[in-house]
């Protein structure tokens, strides 16, 4: 992590310079740590990765809870009422 911090602030610094005096060589430099950072990055989130992967998560393994009782098709009521008297199929209706 220090490494990191110090070749951020180290190309940051670069960079300035860079723009500031037009210098060829030293725009060469940042890019080089640019590149550097880069690799970098891609190494961490790579091993971030793969420690990820080799620590299954303990509830991504737990299957869920079966019901003891699970509804059949026909044990379902339908959500409009053919009874004249009964519960319209407009809800704003009902609360009048």
């Amino acid at each position: 992590m220090r490494f990191v911090t110090i070749l951020t602030i180290t190309g940051l610094v670069a960079l300035v310079v860079a723009v500031l005096t037009g210098s060829t060589p030293l725009a060469v430099i940042v890019v080089a740590l640019a590149i550097t950072g880069i690799v970098l990055l891609v190494r961490d989130w790579r091993a971030d990765r793969a420690r990820i992967v080799a620590e299954p998560d303990p509830a991504v393994d737990e299957e869920p809870p079966v019901d003891a009782h699970q509804p059949r098709p026909d044990e379902f009521s339908p959500d409009i009422s053919t009874d004249p008297n009964g519960p319209s199929s407009d809800a704003r209706a009902d609360q009048r």
